[in-house]
């Protein structure tokens, strides 16, 4: 077992990573050998899983704050492969621990994951921040732990409404269906609502963050019209839904 050498900022810089550091700060913009990872990567997606995006048009080409449901290791790969390849997209996320050399090799190959502690809440909004700053886009679990059942979400954290608050950057709703339990084939549907803007909430920061928290929720929720089809052959189920 081995530890993912995960995405940071820079303490001087407070760049994204050394690739960062190598392009002038700019985190909106991916090397050659990352997108070419996505295609390659892509295509596998194609080959096993049947994937469907809706609302694609309703992503900004400029910083946001991806706000998604969480079902399984493939979320964010839905989200990192099938959105815009730029601005470039950074997956917030409590650092794992130990996990699988599979999964480490990655994580450290696309460095998309940018870890934190769940003990500092300061360090993860100032590194929300400086990556939105620097031209790249979050992308956040807001329920804060994986989803019991497709077509429903756990109760929504404030973090991502705070981040969206500090920063002035909006949030995009997003409802993934199909990610819990996976199998040759299975259909993964991703659809994308109205960017959520903060300048549309008033009050003060306690009820701003309330307010935009609870409509991210119902935003959420209407993207998630649940999984419907069982079929009785299910293809390496096991194998797929437990690869990373």
């Amino acid at each position: 077992m081995s530890k993912s050498k995960t995405t940071s900022i820079d303490k001087d810089t407070g760049e994204v990573g050394s690739e960062a550091r190598k392009r002038g700060g700019g985190a909106a913009r991916a090397r050659w050998y990352v997108k070419a990872s996505w295609v390659v990567i892509g295509a596998l997606f194609r080959i096993f899983f049947r994937v469907k995006v809706v609302g694609l048009g309703n992503v900004p080409r400029t910083p946001v704050i991806v706000c998604a449901n969480h079902l399984g290791w493939a979320d964010p790969f839905l989200v990192l492969l099938f959105f815009p390849v730029e601005p470039r997209i950074y997956v917030l996320g409590l650092h794992p621990g130990r996990i699988s050399k599979f999964r480490a090799w990655v994580v450290d190959g696309l460095q998309v994951i940018v870890a934190l502690e769940r003990d500092k809440p300061r360090q993860a909004l100032r590194i929300s921040e400086e990556i939105l700053e620097r031209g790249g886009s979050l992308l956040i679990f807001p329920e804060g732990k994986l989803g019991e059942q497709e077509g429903d979400i756990a109760e929504l954290q404030q973090g991502a409404a705070h981040i969206s608050v500090a920063a002035n950057m909006p949030l995009l709703p997003v409802g993934l269906t199909g990610t819990r339990e996976l199998w040759l084939r299975r259909k993964l549907i991703m659809r994308i609502g109205k960017p959520i803007s903060p300048d549309d909430f008033t009050g003060d920061l306690r009820t701003r963050l309330r307010d935009m928290t609870s409509t991210l929720d119902g935003q959420m929720r209407a993207l998630l019209p649940g999984d419907i089809k069982h079929p009785r052959i299910k293809l390496l189920r096991k194998w797929l839904t437990n690869l990373l």
